[in-house]
């Protein structure tokens, strides 16, 4: 089982490995934003505070996305189509 926290709530939850990052945030009680759910429009991004290594790897798409909106991917992702492979993982959920 893998670990989210979402801040500024500081609302925590186990998910299974692999969860969507939107999912297990939803599953900490907590609304996470999205739009497109494909890696598309870029409204679901989400500071990684901590955790990163934890997650799956950007696709080229959510590289994309990201650098449309000026976030550096080393510390934002996109929650719709980021999954938390293991560990723990804490995000500042918004823009």
């Amino acid at each position: 089982m893998a670990t989210i926290t979402i801040l500024p709530s500081n609302a925590t939850a186990e998910v299974p490995d692999g969860e969507l990052l939107v999912e297990a945030g939803e599953v900490a009680g907590v609304e996470m934003e999205a739009g497109c759910f494909n890696c598309s429009c870029g409204t679901c991004v989400a500071e990684v505070v901590s955790g990163m290594e934890n997650l799956s790897e950007a696709t080229p798409e959510e590289l994309d996305v990201l650098d449309q909106w000026n976030k550096d991917p080393e510390k934002f992702r996109l929650t719709c189509c980021v999954r938390l492979l293991r560990g723990a993982c804490t995000l500042r959920a918004g823009h």
